[in-house]
């Protein structure tokens, strides 16, 4: 049986699996992005090779999704804010050291494969991905296929400038944008802390919020609002028939998505569908693992299509 590598390189965790080529899981793991402290190349080199060991079947290739700008037909991690990398030829590295075929692309737009073929987006041709963790991302599905962009930065939504207070700032490749600054998970608690000099992340301001703390629902109404402007900003120019959310922040639920539509509806009268990911903790790190069987057989349309169509959850 045929398997991949999958890796999830996310700004605070790498979550990395085995897969079939039906996205089953056979082995999984997850560790702190900077477990090695700021070695993260060797950090990605230790997973790989402990997934390896582990792994009882031929390996066809290894998939890895960044959170950054990635030339995907050369492998070239253009720019990751993330880990501050810069022009980081990731694929050569893993295939020269491990001999196996690699695959690297945005992080996002692997997790979108995982939810085209196992998720909430299983009958949608055309569809947005969001992700809002650390950073905000976003994978575009659109005609049956990821659309990457011309100099592969679509979806590059965290750079939305979503407020004529946009002017008073400036952005570069290696840092976080405007949209991300104020909606991400990592935002809100830097937000709250310059509020209330007290650091808490994310998932506790929510808490705090629903308790009844002043500051932290000024931080959540705030993060609802932006994510409103942005989001609805990709039904105005794609017309998607969904946006799926996932990432730390999805985690609130259904109460979370019921928040996002209202403010969305609230600021468009156009037809609006959101959904929250089903593919769980370990959907990126599947999405990069199908990859491999995707850009394996992308030559060949028919057998891509013949084997992403029969995956089932």
């Amino acid at each position: 049986m045929p398997t991949s590598i999958g890796l999830d390189i996310g700004g605070t965790n790498i979550s990395a699996a085995i897969c079939d080529e039906r996205g089953n899981i056979i082995y999984s793991c997850k560790r702190k992005s900077d477990y090695l402290g700021d070695q993260y190349i060797k950090n990605i080199d230790d997973m790989i090779g402990t997934l390896i060991k582990q792994s009882k079947t031929d390996i066809r290739g290894i998939g890895v999704g960044v959170p950054g700008t990635v030339d995907y037909d050369t492998g070239k991690v253009v720019v990751c804010p993330a880990f501050d990398w810069k022009d980081v030829f990731l694929k050569e590295h893993i295939e020269r050291k491990f001999g196996i075929r690699a695959f690297v692309d945005n992080d996002v737009n692997a997790w979108t494969i995982a939810e085209k073929y196992l998720g909430a987006a299983k009958q949608s041709n055309d569809f947005a991905m969001v992700t809002i963790g650390t950073g905000i991302g976003c994978g575009l599905y659109l005609d049956g296929k990821i659309y990457r962009g011309h100099s592969y930065e679509a979806g590059e939504i965290g750079y939305l400038p979503l407020s004529i207070e946009a002017y008073q700032e400036s952005y570069r490749k290696n840092e976080f944008g405007y949209f991300e600054n104020k909606a991400s998970a990592s935002a809100a608690g830097r937000i709250y802390q310059a509020i209330t000099d007290k650091p808490l992340d994310c998932k506790e301001i929510f808490l705090q919020a629903k308790q009844g703390n002043s500051e932290a629902q000024k931080v959540v109404t705030d993060v609802y609002k932006y994510l409103g402007l942005g989001i609805s900003s990709l039904f105005c120019i794609l017309n998607p028939e969904i946006v799926v959310i996932g990432g730390g922040m999805a985690e609130e639920g259904q109460e979370f998505l019921d928040e996002v539509t209202r403010n969305v509806t609230r600021l468009i009268p156009l037809k609006v569908k959101l959904g929250l990911s089903k593919t769980g903790a370990y959907g990126g790190a599947v999405g990069s693992a199908l990859s491999v069987f995707y850009a394996t057989n992308s030559k060949e349309t028919e057998q891509t299509n013949l084997i992403l169509s029969n995956i089932r959850l």
